[in-house]
């Protein structure tokens, strides 16, 4: 018999209550990364990008600006632009989804926007960034990428 200094608890035990702490330990911190990814991803820097022309955006359009991440759309109240970063993770909606005047689908993980950028399917969260838009005298337009500005905030054209 071995001296009492090495007697302890059967080893199926402790492994049992260890494995357990571990695995929970370890669960939690898996959830907590994968909610941590959820809504976390900020728009693509984009700078002053040309947009087309007023002319060629009918009211009640919304489209991408090439295969940058942004869109600009018209409404009853004016033209508004808004990222295609998608608020999930960073996917850019421009090429990797679709974007129509129903709304902005990303093709990564399943996200839907209405489309004023506000989700209505997850993984994403939060909605999209809007940016601001200028219009020259020619009527060429112009959306500023680093001035965000509200998602009601309309150019009156």
């Amino acid at each position: 018999m071995p001296p009492a200094a090495f007697v302890s608890t059967p080893p199926t035990r402790r492994t049992r209550r260890v494995f357990l702490r571990l695995a929970s330990a370890t669960a939690g911190a898996i959830v907590t990364q994968g909610c941590s990814l959820g809504s976390s991803a900020s728009p693509a820097a984009i700078g002053d990008l040309p947009a087309g022309t007023v002319a060629s955006l009918p009211v009640g359009s919304l489209q991408a600006v090439g295969s940058n991440p942004a869109c600009v759309g018209r409404d009853a109240g004016g033209v508004y632009a808004m990222t295609l970063t998608c608020t999930h993770q960073g996917c850019n909606m421009a090429l990797q989804g679709s974007v129509s005047a129903q709304g902005i689908v990303c093709s990564c993980h399943g996200s839907r926007f209405d489309p004023n950028g506000n989700p209505t399917a997850g993984p994403a969260g939060a909605p999209l960034v809007h940016y601001a838009v200028s219009e020259d005298g020619a009527g060429n337009l112009t959306i500023h990428g680093e001035t965000e500005v509200g998602a009601g905030v309309r150019l009156m054209v």
